[in-house]
């Protein structure tokens, strides 16, 4: 007989729920990092090693550099 530890406690334990009624939240940089879609190189950065290493996934540009394009 095997026994099974139980589960150790998280740091998402301590989160409040989230209310029923909310919509489903899915961080842009969360789907990059797992390669369900494709880094976004601003159009201000120009040099071709930087933009190779953002769609690389080596460099990550914050949100507030990176406006959503319409």
């Amino acid at each position: 007989m095997t026994a099974i530890l139980p589960e150790r406690p998280t740091v998402l334990d301590e989160l409040p729920p989230m209310p029923t009624t909310a919509p489903p939240v899915v961080l842009p940089g969360l789907l990059a990092g797992v390669g369900l879609t494709e880094h976004r190189v601003p159009r201000w950065i120009t040099d071709p090693d930087l933009t190779a290493s953002i769609l690389a996934g080596l460099v990550d540009i914050p949100d507030d550099l990176n406006p959503q394009e319409p």
